[in-house]
Formats: structure tokens, sequence, C-alpha cells
């Protein structure tokens, strides 16, 4: 740590009791790289696999250092909602995204598209309330069976063909995985889908955990469901994004400008779109999860089995560590005091399991601190974790 008093206070408190850690903003600048930077390449990758009556067809970047610090161990990362991995590379104003920022420092990283988000040649070029779903690179689909496939595409549709991904160039690597808001339960998903390879650790910013979880904290603290109708897709404009919080954090953050920028830069790389199914799933709306079922024949378990509790066995092994921005609307923001967070509640209900874990609250971000300004410390932070020991399993004595 070289006498870097930030990093140091850092890795202290995740080797202390306490679940919540607050960081000064001039502390997080502090904050430097614990590798040597190494050149990388990244290149697309794709697999074809099959569930519910369909095939599918998945996105995803993979980054390769010159060197690697450990040739066991492997990050892979989920976008959000409405993003793809290619978001995840370049930030809005074309600084690196959290991908590239892990593989210069000497780490493997996955990154993936949720299926139907990546377009031939990953530009979207129809207008944003004209996109739909493309489920499969070489097939033109009717609209029909793109409406059925809509109401199958569930969250074990993604995470399955996410760890076709894994097990096809990870296999045998130990993973970090990082989710980001939608993406952060699939990360927690990801174990039971792997053979080939095992999930040892869950990284976080603005991920939230298991559904199921997640449920509980907005049942305990009265937050409203946002239920939505069966085929509706939620589509991003500059409104939507200001009224969900995604604006949030002080100006001199955000190097693009604020929502309009924000819309125009991603424009051509993200979706912009958002599945019900989706919605429905990680608000754990049960009523409309049931009609999903009824609507299309497939087994109860595939629409609800997100918000079981993940395996005790698996919780009990890994390390998770929760990044947080302080004005991230519904991940911090909501609640009378620190515990209260959403941040906090999923960080506490991993500690029932293993006591490492741990949440970061960090000044001025919003729920895309990772792509605004001194974004490269969030990943800094995680492998400083890494470094440290944080997500070995300790050894019984």
């Amino acid at each position: 740590m070289d006498g870097n008093s930030a990093v140091e206070r850092l890795v202290n408190s995740l080797q202390g009791p306490e679940l919540l850690t607050k960081i000064s903003w001039q502390e997080w600048q502090e904050i430097e790289p614990p590798y040597p930077e190494t050149e990388f390449s990244r290149r697309n990758v794709f697999t074809r696999y099959n569930r519910n009556g369909y095939a599918w067809d998945i996105h995803g970047i993979l980054y390769t250092p010159e060197a690697e610090v450990d040739n066991s161990v492997a990050i892979v990362i989920f976008h959000g909602g409405a993003g793809s991995a290619i978001a995840k590379d370049i930030t809005p104003d074309g600084r690196p995204g959290i991908a590239p920022v892990m593989a210069s420092q000497g780490f493997t990283v996955l990154s993936i598209t949720y299926t139907g988000h990546y377009p031939p040649g990953g530009i979207w070029t129809m207008p944003i309330a004209e996109r739909m779903p493309i489920y499969l690179m070489d097939q033109d689909l009717s609209d029909e069976e793109i409406v059925d496939r809509n109401r199958k595409c569930t969250f074990n549709t993604i995470v399955q063909g996410a760890a076709q991904l894994v097990e096809e160039h990870l296999a045998g690597r130990n993973i970090l995985a990082y989710g980001h808001s939608t993406g952060g339960p699939m990360a927690a998903l990801l174990y039971k889908f792997l053979n080939k390879a095992r999930v040892i650790g869950l990284l976080g910013f603005g991920s939230g955990g298991p559904d199921g979880w997640r449920k509980q904290w907005l049942e305990q603290y009265n937050q409203p469901q946002k239920i939505k109708p069966i085929d509706a897709i939620s589509r991003r404009s500059v409104q939507s994004f200001k009224d969900s919080g995604y604006n949030d954090s002080p100006d001199f953050v955000r190097p693009w400008g604020g929502a309009e920028e924000f819309m125009a830069e991603y424009d051509p790389i993200r979706s912009h779109f958002k599945l019900a199914l989706r919605d429905n799933q990680h608000r754990g709306a049960l009523a409309q999860l049931e009609q999903h079922h009824l609507l299309t024949d497939l087994p109860q378990a595939e629409f609800f089995d997100h918000l079981d509790d993940p395996d005790a066995s698996w919780l009990e092994s890994i390390g998770v560590l929760l990044l947080v921005g302080e004005n991230d609307r519904s991940h911090w923001q909501i609640g009378e005091t620190d515990f209260d967070r959403c941040e906090v509640f999923i960080g506490g209900k991993y500690r029932e399991h293993t006591e490492r874990s741990h949440v970061i609250a960090i000044p001025n971000y919003s729920h895309y601190g990772i792509m605004e300004l001194y974004n490269e410390k969030i990943p800094f932070t995680w492998l400083w974790a890494y470094k440290s020991g944080y997500f070995q399993t300790p050894t019984a004595c």
C-alpha cells in the first residue's frame, strides 16, 4: 500500500467487524491502482443455447490482459436493465469503463450483454421507440414470436446463457461476479448455473442482491412495487432518466453533462429498453409473475425461483463487497438511518452467512457512479480487497 492512508483505511475496514464504512471524497480520490498497468486485448464472443422452448444467442466481450495477476481468477460483469456490455467498455465522455480498467490491472474479464440486447454488429440504428429484442443473430423473427419470447426470457434464461459463455471461455476459474442494478441479482444467481467454474465473490456498486431479499426490504419500508403490464416495454428517455434519479449526482462528477448528453452518447450502444418481465421479476411482483406462468405454461419456478434464498453453504464460502453512491436514490437515499438503506440491508443479509460482507458508501455518486468521474476507483477498491485476501475462504483450524 506504500503508505497510502486511504487504501490502508479501506483494507483495514474489510478486516473489521463493522458492516458499513463511509469514505470521504478526498480519500476516494487518493485510492491508487493496486497492480501495475498492463496491455490487454478485447474480442466479442457469442454462444447459442436452449431454454423455455427456444434457441437463444447471447453476447459478451472478453478482455484478456497480456500479463495476468492470477490466471485462476476472472471477473464477470452483468449490466443494468437497459444497458449492454459495450456501455461497460466506455463512459459517455470517452474514458475507460470498469471492464477495461480491470483488464488493464491484469484480470481476465467477461462482460455480458443480456439476451436480446445485442444487435448484429453491436450498434442500434433504429429509434429507441422502435427497438425490439434481437434473440437470434442470424434470423429475423416474427412479431408474434418476439412477443412470446419476451414472456419467456426470464432471469434464468439470461443467466444460463451467461454461464455457458463463462464455461466456454473461463472453465476452471474462480469467478468474481459484478452486476449493476437489475444485473445485481443475476450476478448472485450465476453460481447455480456453473459446473466448470466457481463464484467465490460478489462485487457491488448499485447492485443490491438476491431479489427475494430486495422484496423483503421493499415491504419492510413500504416502498411501491411499480408493477408493469405483462407485455409492456419500458423505453429510456431523457425524462425517464431524470425521473429515475440517474442524474442526481453533482455536475462536477458528470463530465459528459446531463441526461440529454448521456442518452445521446449511449443511444447507439445501449438497447435503452427493458421488458416488463425483467421489471416484474426484479421487483418480485408475484401476481404479474403468476400471469406469466399461466400465459406461457412454463413451470412456475421459472418465474419465481430467483426469489429463493441462495444456497447457504455457497453464501458461507464467498466474500461480498458492496459499494454504493450516497446520491443513489433507490440503493441509498431511502431510509431514516444508514441501516435502513437498501444496500446496508442487503449487506446485512449476506452477513448472516459470511463475515466477509461489507458496504462502502461513497459521496457524490449517483446510481451511475460506475461511469462518473474517478469511476476507476471502484474496480481499484474491489481489487485492493482481492489483493488483501478478502475473497479467499478462510482455512478451518
